[in-house]
Parts: structure tokens; sequence; C-alpha cells
């Protein structure tokens, strides 16, 4: 046996030795922060071993600890760093990071997702959502400091107002770091790192397209520029997208008896459906009349699906700049600031449906029931007047500055203050029918003004009338940040310096919200504002026990990390998480990693208001058992919430093997016990049909129910029939118990040379053990992993590049796997996801790069869900085909 056979077998001898002690096999690696980039691996070491920091050691902070230089403890840090950006064939920030395994598409995305209070995306913006348990849990900073919050209910940050461009590297921790940057950070925290060390002039241009209308652009220029002392950066960027619409896919129907689901097109058709006497009653084109109304036939009714007409995706532009600069004024002190800036907009379309009650006082009444006073009608305004398109923007901005100062020793200290603000509107001003002008249009005796529902032409000016509805929706916040730490070396050990940071900080949260409702000559505002302190007082601390001064057999690196954070609410109290960190490398190649925190999270303004955003009664369809139901949704804060609580555990291991260049492995346990999660639960999948919802749904109440509380006094934002509600569903925001997640992060990578080809190949992914959760405290924990609304059990991303002069080429398979669609009965099982992507670029110099991708190379559908619409939109991409051109110029 060779030397270098005895040492890989020695090596592997240990490595089956260490993993057979921990109980856990290594199958693979998700990238840390420790690897990439190779400049941050060199400086971050002296840190730990003790040495003395140099200036470049002094401005590196890995996400996941406030001490520079030194990478997190016990933590698994997911890095993607500025090229592997630079490669993904997407035109967003927010898209970039949903190619993460443990970000989840629950919650506020484009394709207008309903789990999680994704029906309160008013604007189709997209937050992250780590481990699938909302976006609220994940928190997103940028350079380490917070983004205002977005949405008309301040619910989500969308991390597309940073042009990608301007990213250096974007760090994920996936394990909780409330004791390090906020009590909030439930799930974890996501870190968009800008680039500071640019000294040129990038752009990039992309453009990609299908085989329907549906295309997306991008343009991007960032100019950077450094000098002894200082650095400048400024970046902006351009993107839209088209409208995709129901047409261009043949799966999107809500027709499903052909793929063995249940019909849920709706009876809102033009000619209408007339219900009297317990029967239904289908209108013949043209229409019906006193003489031709014996002839309607009890039971039919007509149905219809005007989907061809959705915007699936809406359409939307972008445009977003951002800077940075940093000027060392003298020896030892430095001023910095940075800010950006984003506006989107796009509309959105609203389908003008009616369900009333017509008396025979109506010149065109007639009913096939004799002696009826009146009948219900289903009718749908879409044939007359088409879809109500309605525009929306978002607007998002903030800046920061401060100064950083060398203090004695090695300690730096930095203070910094913050302002941002956004404002999101959904400016519906034709949102279907009003209320008030509908009751008056039937209730007309004029032939020539009344409104007809049995068939035949309406005066234009009565359906303006009736569809002057406004519900205009605007939602702003404001966040104010004064930051302050000092870090640096308290003594010697040794291993290395004992480090520590301590600071302190003073954050104001705002939040506006307005509901204009009525007509335009009648608006009605119900708006609300509140505001919170929280002011937070953190330290860290860093114990090198074994570094390379005292390493010995079986103990090489020994490191411990101890967090603490202490935060006071202004409206909820105090709450001290601290957070462990333990990092423990038997021999080099080896590491072993654990960490233990927990977190708290206070209900936002929105989550309290009963009258911000949208609060009230909604005339709501649902799927119901047999088909679609038509009720009254409530929804709305809630004044009694509870601030939510969790504890998350990690343990993972890490191998990189230096017998084996280019091999990196590691598997990642996590724990994460959550509990008085806030959701608002108006518009959740299954509401009316999952036994974890039936506390919070009443089928089939008695006509007093229903009218005490339409009387109730709460805001009536659609136009309600009684006589037609079959449920009452409580959708307003509740503490839903506990959820307790269990699971495995795995990663495996390994880069190789074949002459002059340089190859890389690697699986990166997440499998949940368990996911157990408590509709209603008291109420049981019930198992939803694999079920419709909740985090599929695994998800994968496994790519194969290969680089050989200046040809690249990446395959990239996407895997979802299948679920449960436990809102139908019987239990439908949903296909895996499965979804390939090709990339392949030639860099012609130093100076020019163009590539070719195509993103569902094989054109797959998303699985069958009998869901309106036909498919999940939590869980799978709309889009289909798409091929992208995109050209690189460096200066």
């Amino acid at each position: 046996m060779t030397t270098i056979q005895a040492r890989r077998a020695s090596w592997l001898a240990k490595a089956a030795l260490g993993a057979l002690a921990i109980g856990l096999a290594i199958p693979a690696n998700a990238q840390t922060a420790e690897e990439v980039p190779e400049t941050e691996q060199a400086t971050a070491s002296p840190a730990e071993q003790g040495a003395p920091d140099t200036q470049a050691t002094e401005d590196i902070i890995v996400t996941g600890s406030r001490i520079r230089g030194v990478a997190p403890v016990g933590s698994n840090v997911i890095s993607i760093d500025q090229a592997k950006i630079a490669q993904e064939p997407v035109t967003s920030t927010n898209d970039l990071l949903r190619r993460v395994p443990q970000v989840v598409s629950l919650g506020a995305n484009r394709a207008g997702g309903s789990a999680q209070n994704g029906a309160a995306n008013a604007t189709r913006g997209a937050g992250i959502n780590l481990r699938g348990l909302s976006t609220n849990a994940t928190l997103l900073l940028y350079d380490g400091r917070r983004l205002p919050p977005q949405g008309t209910q301040g619910q989500f940050t969308d991390p597309s107002v940073l042009p990608s461009i301007a990213l250096g590297r974007v760090e994920v921790v996936a394990d909780g770091a409330s004791a390090i940057y906020g009590s909030d950070a439930i799930a974890g925290v996501v870190n968009f790192i800008l680039r500071k060390d640019l000294d040129g002039i990038e752009g990039r241009a992309r453009y990609g397209f299908t085989d329907s209308n549906y295309d997306e652009k991008q343009a991007a220029l960032i100019a950077g520029k450094k000098w002894d002392g200082g650095y400048a950066m400024l970046a902006g960027e351009y993107t839209a997208n088209a409208a995709l619409y129901g047409s261009d896919l043949d799966f999107y129907q809500n027709d499903n008896r052909d793929r063995g689901g249940r019909d849920l097109r709706v009876t809102n058709c033009d000619p209408g459906t007339i219900t009297v006497g317990g029967g239904t009653y289908a209108i013949p084109t043209g229409g019906v009349t006193s003489a031709n109304v014996g002839s309607l036939v009890r039971g039919t009714a007509n149905r219809c699906f005007y989907g061809g007409l959705d915007p699936v995706i809406a359409e939307q532009q972008r445009y977003s700049v951002t800077g940075a600069f940093g000027q060392e004024i003298t020896d030892g002190i430095r001023v910095f600031a940075d800010g950006f800036y984003s506006y989107r907009k796009g509309k959105l379309a609203i389908n003008p449906t009616i369900n009333a009650t017509v008396r025979n006082t109506n010149p065109f009444f007639v009913s096939p029931v004799a002696g009826a006073t009146s009948v219900q009608v289903a009718y749908s305004l879409v044939p007359t007047i088409g879809l109500q398109y309605n525009p929306f923007h978002s607007e998002s901005w903030n800046v920061s500055g401060g100064v950083e100062a060398k203090l004695f020793s090695d300690f730096k200290g930095t203070v910094y203050y913050a302002h941002g603000e956004s404002e999101e509107v959904a400016d519906r001003r034709y949102s279907g029918v009003n209320a008030g002008a509908l009751a008056a249009a039937l209730a007309d005796t004029n032939p020539a003004t009344a409104l007809n529902l049995f068939g035949g032409p309406n005066n234009p000016a009565t359906i303006a009338r009736i569809t002057d509805n406004l519900f205009v929706i605007t939602g702003r916040t404001r966040l104010d940040v004064i930051n302050g730490q000092v870090d640096g070396s308290l003594f010697a050990l040794p291993g290395g310096n004992v480090r520590i940071a301590l600071g302190g900080e003073h954050r104001v949260e705002y939040t506006y919200s307005d509901l204009l409702t009525g007509q335009a000559a009648t608006p009605v505002s119900v708006n609300d504002a509140g505001s919170r302190t929280v002011n937070a007082a953190f330290g860290e601390l860093f114990v090198p026990v074994v570094g390379s001064a005292n390493a010995m057999s079986g103990i090489e690196q020994l490191t411990l990390s101890l967090a603490l954070r202490y935060e006071h609410y202004s409206d909820f109290g105090s709450t001290t998480n601290p957070k462990f960190g333990l990092t423990y490398k038997p021999f080099q190649g080896l590491t072993l990693r654990g960490s233990y925190g927990t977190s708290f999270r206070a209900p936002t303004f929105a989550e309290k208001s009963t009258v911000a955003g949208g609060a009230g009664l909604y005339f709501d369809t649902l799927p119901g058992a047999a088909g679609n139901q038509i009720g009254i949704g409530i929804a709305g804060g809630n004044p009694n919430l509870k601030p939510e609580t969790a504890k998350t555990w990690s343990f993972g291991v890490e191998a990189a093997p230096v017998e084996i260049p280019g091999l990196r492995a590691s598997v990642t346990y996590f724990r994460i016990n959550y509990t008085d999660q806030i959701q608002a639960l108006r518009g959740t999948a299954g509401l009316l049909t999952s036994p974890l919802y039936a506390s919070f749904v009443q089928l089939n109440p008695s006509a007093a129910t229903i009218a005490a509380l339409v009387g109730s006094g709460l805001p009536i934002n659609a136009a309600i029939d009684q006589s037609q509600v079959t449920f009452i569903a409580d959708g307003r925001r509740q503490n839903l118990g506990t959820t307790l997640l269990r699971g495995l992060d795995f990663g495996l990578n390994y880069d190789w040379n074949m002459g002059d080809v340089r190859l890389d190949a690697g699986i990166q992914g997440t499998y949940i053990l368990d996911y157990r959760f408590e509709a209603v405290p008291g109420s049981g924990l019930r198992d939803v992993l694999d079920t419709f609304g909740f985090a599929q059990k695994f998800r994968t991303q496994a790519d194969v590049g290969m680089q050989w002069g200046g040809l690249r080429s990446r395959f990239t398979w996407n895997h979802l796997n299948g679920y449960d669609n436990n809102t139908v009965a019987p239990i439908q099982a949903v296909g895996n996801y499965d979804t390939f992507d090709l990339s392949v670029g030639y860099a012609f110099n130093d100076h020019l790069t163009l590539t070719g991708d195509v993103r569902n190379l094989f054109d797959e559908n998303p699985p069958f869900v009998d869901t309106a619409g036909g498919y999940d939109p939590q869980s799978a991409n709309p889009v289909p085909r798409i091929f992208s051109v995109t050209a690189q110029v460096k200066f």
C-alpha cells in the first residue's frame, strides 16, 4: 500500500468512527461560508488561532457572527457567491433564493398562492420562507442590516429590491439567528452582501421567451472604484415580465373531472343560473323571459371557466438602484454609507361576478316556480366587459450611514443609523361589483336602466355604475434603526484569542394601513396606524479552546460560542434569547458542529389591528367537499394575539478530506419547536374541508346567525347575498398552536480536472423527518408533512458543470417529491415535480461572455392538483419552458 493509500485509508477509518459515534451517515454537503470564497476562509483562520488582526480580517464578517474574522460556530452557512449569482438563469434576487432547497414557496409569491397569509399579497410581491414556516419567521438583511418590511400589511420583505448584479454573495443561516440579529429570526436569516471590491464597470442583459407570449427581460449595470482607504459602488437594474395567461397553459383548468378530480367551474356565467325552490335552472343562450320560462329544466346549471383570460403571472416591471461608499478619513476611522431604492409596478385582473337575489319588482324578473317572489341568480360580467384590470405599485427605499473606529488593542467600534420606508398600493378602482349600486340596479323598475341578469343586453351606464367599486389598499411602513457595537480580543488562550462583541440597538417600527371602499364619488376610508419601539442589548463570546497552537491527537480544533440578546418591546414586554454553538474538528478534514437557540416574534401592528389590511366580511367562493360553496369569509387582525416563540437545535457533520481534493460533504440535523404560530386563514386551501380548521368554520349557519354577523359593524368588503350563504369561515389571525419540525440538510460536491477541462458535480437538499402541527391549542398534534399547504418531505437540486477554456455549461435537476392533497375526499396523491435546466456559455475574452440557457428543458407541466386552476402555485412554477440569452460585459 502506498503512502497516499495509507493516508486515505486512515482518514476513511477515522471518518467512519466519527460518523458511528454520532449515529449519522455523511451522504452530502451544503456549501458552507468557510469554503466560499477562499479569501474569507483564509482571513477567518488567524482570529480563530489567536493571530493579530489585519485590516483585511477586520472587514470580514461572515453571516451568523458579529465578531470580525470569525466564522459562525456551530452553524451551517449556505453561501452563493457572485460568480454563481451571475450564472443563475433568473431575473430577480428572489428567484435566485428560491433555487435554494431550504427556501419553500409557501406564502407571498408572484403566482398568487394563498397559504400562510399569501392571499393578502395584493401586489404580487415575493418573500423568502425558510423551512416553510412563514415569511414572518425569516429575517432578511443586507450587509447585516434590516430592510423595511413590505406588503400592504408589512407581512414580508421582497429581496428583489436589491439588484442581483450588486450582490457579492448571499448567505443563509437556516438554524435560527435570534441572538445575533434579532429575536424574530426564528427559521433563520438571509444576508445579502453588497459588492464593495469592484474596480471597473460590468453590465448584464438577459432576455427570456417561451412558446407563448410570456417573456422576461433584465438589464443591469454596476460601476465600482477602489482607492487607498476607500471605495464606491453604484448599481442599477431593470427587470420586467409579461403576463402569463391561463390560455397559454393547457393544465390551467377548473373542470378537473377528466383528471379524476372535481368540477370546480363556477355557475357565475353569462347566461347565468337561477336558483329557486331548492332547484337550479340553467338560463338558455339568448336569455329567459316570461315567454320561454316554462322551458327551463330543473337540476340544470350553466358552468363556465373564463380562466383563459387570467394573468396567472401578473405583468410586472421593477427599477432598482443601490449604492455604497466608504472612506478612511484618518488613521483608524472610517465612515460609510449605503442605500437602495426600488419601484415595482404591474396590474392584476378582477373577475366581476354577481350572486344576487332578484325580486319580482325587477322588470326582467321571471321564475320557473310559480308564485315565487324572488329568485337567486349567479351571473358574470366577463363576456360583457372582460376582466377588470387594476394597477398596483410598490416602492421601497433605505439609507444608512455610520462610522467605524479602532479603539484600543484590537477592539473596533461601529455605530450606524438607518432609515427605510416602503409603500404598497393595490389601486383596485374596479374591484368587482358594488353592493349598494347592485341593489339599486336590481330594484330599479325602469327597463331602460334596471339590471337584467336573465339574459339580453344591459345599459352600459348601468354596468358602469355597478362596477364603480373601490377597494384601494394602501400599506406603508417605516423603520428607523440606531445600532452600535464593539468587538475585539479579551485575552489569549492556548487555542487562540477569546473574542467578544457587545452592542445595543434602538429600533422604531411604524405601520399605516388604509382601505378605500365605496364608489368614486363617495369613497369611504378605513385606516389605522401604529408604531412600536424595540430596544436591544446583545453580546457574543468566542472561545477557541483548542487551536493550531495546542492541537492534539483527536482534537485539532474545539471552539465555543455564546450569544445573548435582550429585547424590550414597547407593546409586548421583554424577551431574552440565547444561542450556543460548538465546533469540533477531531482531525483535518472532518468537522462536527452543533447549536441551540431560542426565538421570540411579537405580532406586528397589522396582525393585531381589527381594521387594518382589508379587515371585514367578504362574499367568498371556496372549494367544499363536493364542489364550490358560497359564504362569508372574515378577515382581519386579532388584538388578543400572543407572541410567537421557538426553540431551534442543529447538529452537523462536514467532511472535506485533504487526501481527496475537491470533495466536500455534510449533513445537518435540525429541529424547530415553534409555538403560538400566527396565521391568517382566509383563503387557505382546505379551509372548508380540512379537519385542521374545523373549529374556524361554521357550515350551513342559520339565517339569524348570518344576519347578526352582517349587522355586527364589521366592514363589508364585498356584496353579500345572505340567502346564498352556506358557510361562515373565521379567517382572522390566530395563534395556531404548535409546529414541531425535524429534518436533515445535506449536500455532496466534488470538483476535479480532466486535462484542461474543469468539472464539478453536486447535490444539495432538505429531507424533513417529520412535521407535526397543532391547529388549535389543545387539539393535538397532527402529521401534516407532505400535505397540501405545508412543506414537502424532500426537496433537492443536483447539477453538473464543465469549464473548458472560455466554454462553460451546466445541467441542473430540480426535484420536489409528491404529496397528498388532503383537502379532497378521497385524498389525492400528487405526483413528483421534476424540472431540468441547461446552460451553455462562452467567454470570448475577459470582457464579453454570452450565455444561452433553458429553464424547464423538457417543458414539464406542474403536477395535477384537484383545486382551482388544476395546480398548486405554492409548490410548482406555472411558467413553461423558457429560453434565455444573456450577455455580460466587463470593463
